[in-house]
């Protein structure tokens, strides 16, 4: 066995090895909920020495709630709903208990949880009313809860919006304003795995946008720096909380035991009336922007941003035209092939060239195998006589690096995709293909036809285009390796790849087959590989 053999047998071990890691680490599992917490049927007054303290503030003793209006004798429950949204509230803390995406059927609060519930900073100390009945009322598009606390008027509504946007008033004097969250944002997708490696907190301070791992904020962390917003995001999806003015003077984020993560957000300075805006929806690019705030910042186009921009757009449009995402993606594929074939032409061109002048380098370093200058210096002249660029093969692959990148970090996250089908097994082009079910090894991945059929192209790809039919590994087992990680793979990059592999299997039987006349052109000064003198 050769060195390069060798060393070629090393390296796909250990891409063995990655991909049983990674295919363990992001395998399919039922989706988490967190657990109810049991609802006490009547409530009266709250001693918050026993409830816990909101995250934001600093560790105070903390006074009983006095509440000196008649509080609501059961728990009630509002319904606000538009378009896009249907939204339930609890008048236990004045909370949002149900968020669901109407267009996405997606649930954005966990199962027996709530958002937006309500912490005051009053002077004896911080106080939750998330466990508070609150007297609630309600009309098409606002409810309202209020009652009293320290003798004080205490009045909170949201407005529903006709979009995915949401209005908190808080009507309280005195007292600064904890918007409480740390219940976090639902798991939203059946991998849930894969879609807990993209919760992420993020906060705007100074028109910066930072972002945070669940593995930075845990243990949980305070953040003191002034914020005019913070959210939450999981794959697909987005909960951020506006405050223009006066902004958030603090903020403690903490990672969850599930893996998500869950926000306080606190408002010291707030007056008699401190209002807020609530963003519960989808993470697409051109609504996000729209609000001028920097929310676009999480969506996760990856280091080649503006090559994904500029994919997205054209994705877009194609499906403005066609209809469907499949036949978008697979029109795109072609334009891409079409865009980077001057590049794939010299880049096998070049290939092709060092493969047949192989023989003739071997008989160099036989003869100079112990003058390496030599060898250098008539390895260099061979090259010159007949045009050959080592490099010039490897260029068009990193010219195309960050494209391809790009399309990766579009294609994974691409909400559009999400529950878009394109053949009768493919229901949903965000999933991967499981036609025929998964693995039983291996983290459990999916199988389905379109990696199999993409994995059988690379190979005749590879056969074609390979003129050192000893050089298995990297004809036959590379492509495998390479199938097997796309398995998981959201079939619409899956459909894009199988694509621009056929594409490129016509290119090779064109290029290297015969084909039409200017694609089989080359110069006449140009020495034949097959003819050309041995060396000297």
């Amino acid at each position: 066995m050769s060195k390069d053999t060798l060393r070629m047998v090393i390296g796909f071990g250990v891409i063995v090895v990655i991909l049983i890691v990674w295919q363990f680490v992001f395998r399919p599992k039922p989706r988490p909920q967190p657990a109810a917490t049991p609802v006490p049927a009547e409530t009266t007054a709250v001693d918050t020495t026993a409830a816990p303290e909101p995250a934001a503030l600093e560790p105070e003793p903390a006074a009983p709630v006095r509440l000196t209006a008649a509080p609501a004798a059961a728990e009630t429950t509002l319904v606000l709903e538009n378009d896009l949204l249907r939204l339930e509230f609890t008048n236990r803390g004045g909370a949002l208990k149900s968020a669901l995406l109407k267009k996405y059927h997606a649930e954005l609060v966990p199962e027996g949880a709530t958002l937006l519930s309500t912490g005051l900073v009053l002077p004896a100390g911080p106080v939750s009313l998330g466990d508070v009945l609150l007297n609630a009322r309600g009309d098409a598009s606002s409810v309202t809860f209020w009652t009293q606390v320290e003798s004080l008027d205490f009045t909170k509504t949201f407005t529903l919006e006709d979009d995915y946007t949401l209005t908190q008033t808080v009507d309280f004097e005195g007292a600064g304003i904890v918007v409480e969250a740390m219940a976090g944002i639902a798991v939203t997708e059946g991998n849930a795995k894969e879609d807990l490696t993209h919760f992420h907190f993020y906060t705007r301070s100074e028109d910066k946008v930072q972002r945070y791992s669940p593995k930075s904020v845990k243990p949980p962390r305070d953040f003191e720096e002034p914020a005019d917003w913070v959210g939450l995001k999981n794959k697909y999806f987005f909960l951020a909380v506006v405050s223009p003015e006066p902004g958030f003077d603090s903020t403690r984020a903490a990672a969850l035991d599930d893996g998500r993560i869950g926000l306080d957000a606190a408002v010291h300075s707030a007056g008699r009336r401190t209002e807020m805006t609530v963003y519960l929806g989808p993470l697409e690019y051109n609504k996000l922007r729209s609000f001028g705030l920097g929310f676009e910042e999480a969506v996760s186009l990856g280091w080649a941003k503006p090559i994904a921009l500029g994919i997205l757009w054209l994705v877009r449009f194609l499906f403005r035209i066609f209809g469907n995402w499949g036949i978008a993606i697979i029109i795109f594929a072609i334009l891409m092939k079409a865009a980077f074939y001057p590049l794939t032409r010299t880049q096998t061109k070049q290939m092709r060239n060092m493969q047949l002048l192989q023989p003739k380098l071997n008989e160099l370093k036989k003869k100079y195998k112990d003058n390496a200058q030599a060898l250098n210096q008539e390895t260099m002249q061979l090259y010159r006589l007949y045009k050959i660029n080592p490099l010039s093969g490897c260029l068009p692959m990193l010219v195309q690096l960050p494209v391809f990148w790009a399309l990766y970090s579009v294609l994974r996250t691409f909400i559009e995709l999400r529950g878009a089908g394109f053949v009768l097994w493919l229901k949903d082009l965000s999933q991967p293909d499981t036609l025929f079910g998964h693995l039983p090894f291996f983290g459990n991945p999916a199988i389905g036809l379109l990696p199999v059929l993409m994995g059988v192209s690379f190979i005749a790809q590879n056969m074609l285009t390979s003129t050192d039919k000893k050089n298995w590994a990297i004809t036959i087992i590379f492509p495998i390796f390479i199938t097997v990680i796309f398995l998981n793979f959201p079939s619409g990059l899956q459909l894009y790849w199988f694509m621009y592999n056929v594409l490129s299997i016509l290119e090779s039987i064109l290029g290297l087959k015969g084909g039409i006349p200017w694609f089989r052109k080359r110069s006449t000064r140009e020495p034949s590989l097959a003819t050309a003198p041995p060396p000297k």
